[in-house]
């Protein structure tokens, strides 16, 4: 897979077994970088999307 490739947000949701809402809070509080073309076509590029799950485990990272 390419690494430009586009996920859907609804892809998004059933990846991580979320609800929109959420996907929309990760979106608003945590700067998923959500492309929306309107109301109905909102996607993410792969490489983005694994470059703020990187930055996301970063911050959150905890001790064991």
């Amino acid at each position: 897979m390419e690494n430009n490739h586009r996920i859907t947000k609804q892809e998004l949701e059933k990846m991580y077994g979320v609800d929109r809402t959420t996907i929309e809070i990760w979106r608003r509080r945590y700067g998923l970088p959500i492309i929306e073309i309107s109301s109905h076509s909102k996607y993410i590029r792969r490489d983005e999307l694994i470059a703020w799950e990187d930055r996301m485990k970063d911050k959150f990272q905890v001790e064991v």
